[in-house]
C-alpha cells in the first residue's frame, strides 16, 4: 500500500491532498455512522495518519459534531488541512482532560511505517487513550501495530473501529494486531488501479460465491463430482466420518470411502450416502481411483511404513486433482515422493493443507520458523514442489505457485478443536471435484467453511460435527450477498470474538 501511494502521487495521477482529503472525509462517514453522537477527541500525530485524523475532524465539526484536537507529534501536518477553520489544537498536556470529555477518539498517533517499539511521549499518549473511556477510531490502523507483519512490539492502541485507506494491509490480518484492530473498514480514496496487481488478495464470501456459482435445475448426481477419501485407519474412522459428511453437505455428488475393513460398519452407519471401499482389496482400490473426479487422502490414515507405501500407491494411480491433509502430509515428509520431487510429472492438480507442524516437516525447519513468517513458510514449499498450499492458521494462508497468496478474513476461536481439518479437508475434496482449481477450491472452502462455524458452531464448546449440517446454511447464505450495499467499502470485517488469537483449523 505504500508504494501504491507513493507511485499514485509520483505519477501525477492523483494529488496527495486529494488523498488526504478522501481518506479524512471517508474515515469521519464511517465514525459518524457508528457512533452519531457524543463529543470527538483528535489525537493528531506529526504524519499522514495524523493529517487524515485532522481532516476527519474539521469535517465531522463542519457537519455540527463536537470536536477537539490534541497534537500528538512534534509538530502538526500541514495546517492547510484545516482548510481555513479555526479550530484550536492543544498540546499534549491537554489530552487526559480532552478524553475524559471525549465519546470518542480518533487515533491519528503514529503512522504506518512503525517498526519498533513505540518511544515516549507517543507511548504514554497511547496507553492514556486505551485507559479512557471513550471508543477509538483508527486512521489507517491502530498506533503501534506492524502493518506488514502484524507484530505489536510495544504499547499499541486497542481500537474499536479501524477505517483503513485502499486495501487491507497484512498485518492488519495477522496475530496479534488483528486483536487490536476492533471492527475493519476498507474505504475507497481515489487510488489508481495498482500496477503491478499486488500479489496477495483476501479471501471473502462474495468472492466464494462467484466461484461457486448455482448447480444447473437439470442436473445429476454425475454432474456434481465423484470424490474418493482414504483414510481411517481402525480406531480412526471419526476423521473419514467427518470429512465425508462435510463433502456431502457441500454438495459432492457421490463419495466414496477406501479405508480400513474394520471401518465398514461405521462408516456405513454414519455416511449411508457414501461407498464403501476395503483398502485391503487392490483391485477395488484403483477402480475407485480411477472413477474419482478428485482424490482426499489423510484423514485418521494413521503412520507407519504400509500408510507411506498407500499414499505413495495412491499418489501413482490417481490422475485427477488431490487435497492431502493430516498423516497424508506426514507421509509425504517420509517418503521419496514424486509430488515433493517432481509434482509436474504426476499430471494433476494437488493441494496440500498442513498446520505448521506438518508444515515444518514438509519444509525440513522447525515449527518456530513456519510461525514467524507463515506467508513466506507456505510461497516457499508451493515454488519448491509446484503445489498449491493452504497453511493453516490465523489468518489461514493460500500459496499458489509462482507467488501468489490468498488470505482469509474470517476468524473465530471455534477452530481450536479437534476434527476441523477434516471437515475442511472433505470441504476442498468436493470442490476440487467440481472442476475448481486448487487454489480456487481452497478459497472457497475457507470462506463457506468460516461462515458455517461462525454461524453454526459456539466458540467454547462448538464441536467439529457441528460443522458438516452448517455448511448447508452458510452456502444459502452466499446468494443473500449484495455486492455494493455499502459503496466504497472493498471489505468490511467485524472485530474478533474475545479479541484474543484464534487458531484455524487443526
Amino acid at each position: 500500500m505504500a508504494e501504491i501511494d507513493r507511485v499514485a502521487v509520483e505519477s501525477g495521477a492523483i494529488p496527495e491532498r486529494v488523498l488526504i482529503e478522501n481518506a479524512g472525509r471517508a474515515l469521519a462517514r464511517h465514525l459518524h455512522e457508528k457512533y452519531p453522537s457524543g463529543r470527538i477527541v483528535v489525537l493528531a500525530g506529526s504524519g499522514h495518519n495524523g493529517a487524515d485524523a485532522l481532516v476527519a475532524g474539521r469535517t465531522l465539526a463542519a457537519w455540527g459534531r463536537s470536536v477537539g484536537f490534541v497534537q500528538c507529534g512534534s509538530r502538526l501536518p500541514a495546517p492547510r488541512v484545516l482548510a481555513g477553520w479555526d479550530l484550536p489544537v492543544q498540546p499534549a498536556e491537554a489530552l487526559e482532560h480532552e478524553l475524559a470529555a471525549a465519546t470518542v477518539a480518533i487515533d491519528g498517533i503514529l503512522g504506518t511505517g512503525l517498526q519498533t517499539v513505540p518511544r515516549a511521549p507517543q507511548a504514554r499518549i497511547i496507553e492514556c487513550a486505551n485507559a479512557a473511556q471513550a471508543a477509538v477510531v483508527a486512521a489507517d490502523g491502530p498506533s503501534g501495530v506492524d502493518f506488514t507483519t502484524g507484530g505489536v512490539p510495544g504499547a499499541a492502541i486497542r481500537a474499536d473501529l479501524t477505517v483503513t485507506f485502499g486495501w487491507p494491509k497484512i498485518g492488519l490480518l495477522r496475530f496479534p494486531a488483528r486483536a487490536q484492530v476492533g471492527d475493519l473498514v476498507c474505504v475507497e480514496i481515489g487510488f489508481p488501479p495498482p500496477d503491478p496487481v499486488p500479489g496477495t488478495r483476501a479471501v471473502t464470501a462474495s468472492w466464494a460465491a462467484e466461484l461457486l456459482g448455482g448447480r444447473p435445475p437439470a442436473g445429476h448426481k454425475g454432474d456434481a463430482g465423484y470424490l474418493a477419501i482414504v483414510g481411517g485407519e481402525p480406531g480412526m474412522a471419526g476423521a473419514v466420518v467427518l470429512a465425508a459428511r462435510a463433502a456431502v453437505r457441500s454438495g459432492i455428488g457421490i463419495v466414496r470411502l477406501v479405508s480400513a475393513p474394520e471401518n465398514r460398519d461405521i462408516l456405513q452407519t454414519s455416511v449411508p450416502e457414501a461407498v464403501f471401499v476395503d483398502w485391503t482389496d487392490a483391485e477395488a482400490v484403483e477402480a475407485t481411483l480411477g472413477w474419482a473426479d478428485a482424490v482426499a487422502i489423510g484423514p485418521g490414515l494413521g503412520t507407519g511404513s504400509a500408510r507411506v507405501a498407500l499414499v505413495e500407491r495412491v499418489l501413482a494411480a490417481a490422475t485427477v486433482p488431490l487435497v492431502v491433509d493430516a498423516d497424508g502430509l506426514n507421509a509425504l515428509a517420509a517418503s521419496a515422493s514424486v509430488v515433493l520431487r517432481d509434482p509436474a510429472a504426476s499430471g494433476r492438480p494437488i493441494l496440500l493443507t498442513p498446520h505448521p507442524g506438518e508444515m515444518a516437516r514438509l519444509l525440513g525447519s522447525s515449527v518456530a520458523e513456519v510461525r514467524e513468517d507463515p506467508p513466506a513458510a507456505a510461497r516457499r514449499l508451493a515454488d519448491a514442489a509446484s503445489v498449491t498450499v493452504l497453511l493453516k492458521g490465523a489468518p489461514t494462508w493460500v500459496a499458489r505457485p509462482g507467488g501468489e497468496l490468498r488470505a482469509t478474513t474470517l476468524v473465530s476461536s471455534a477452530f481450536a478443536s479437534g476434527g476441523m481439518g477434516d471437515v475442511l479437508t472433505g470441504v476442498c475434496g468436493a470442490y476440487l471435484g467440481v472442476g475448481l482449481a486448487p487454489a480456487d477450491a481452497a478459497t472457497a472452502a475457507l470462506a463457506v467453511t468460516a461462515l458455517a462455524v461462525l454461524r453454526g458452531v459456539d466458540e467454547v464448546g462448538g464441536s467439529a460435527a457441528d460443522v458438516p449440517e452448517a455448511l448447508v446454511e452458510a452456502r444459502r447464505a452466499l446468494a443473500t450477498l449484495r455486492p455494493g450495499a455499502w459503496p466504497g467499502v472493498p471489505l468490511a470485517l467485524p472485530a474478533v470474538p474475545g479479541r484474543g488469537p484464534a487458531e484455524g483449523p487443526d
